[in-house]
């Protein structure tokens, strides 16, 4: 669902929170300033980023936070078009493949220092380097945001690709190492 994460100012306090148009927010809210927006293709997955970059900040149960100057500043740069924080849900399934790769040369560059064999040292960094996605498809996510924030089973995709890819690895893992010890 397309549509616009917010920072609105009402009164004392500020709101974070996604909506399909401007005028939903002025309608619903009735902000007395619209700070900043921007518009995605799953506004939900940025605002439980929001959340839980705020979570101190926020009143209990609700989309009210009191924030200082500096953290609406901060805010306003999270929703600028620069910044560095993922906005969607596939960002994350990323972060784990990227990790993946980067543990996979890690644990075989150091598992090469030790002469074990290649099919042994192929099969420890498999293995070890599947972890970034047991961990995706256990946790859900690396952080970024609290679960509880998200629509019921908005994170299952990137769970169950976590899976397939977690299985496959750490299957591809045990065959080179049943492989090593024959030959």
């Amino acid at each position: 669902m397309k549509g616009l994460v917010y920072l609105v100012r009402k009164g004392d306090l500020y709101a974070i929170g996604h909506a399909k148009n401007i005028e939903d927010i002025n309608k619903r809210i009735k902000p007395d300033q619209i700070i900043e927006t921007l518009y995605l293709e799953d506004p939900q997955n940025l605002e439980a980023r929001l959340f839980r970059r705020y979570k101190k900040n926020r009143l209990p149960e609700s989309a009210y936070f009191s924030l200082t100057n500096s953290q609406v500043v901060d805010c306003k740069k999270q929703l600028g078009t620069r910044s560095q924080i993922p906005k969607s849900l596939a960002a994350e399934f990323s972060i784990s493949f990227t990790g993946s790769i980067l543990i996979f040369i890690l644990v075989f560059l150091i598992s090469n220092y030790f002469k074990l064999g290649f099919l042994l040292e192929l099969s420890i960094s498999l293995a070890i380097g599947s972890l970034p996605f047991w961990l995706l498809l256990i946790l859900g996510n690396f952080g970024g945001y609290e679960t509880s924030d998200l629509p019921l089973f908005s994170s299952w995709a990137n769970r169950t690709k976590a899976l397939s890819l977690a299985a496959l690895i750490t299957a591809l893992a045990y065959l080179l190492l049943s492989l090593s010890f024959r030959y």
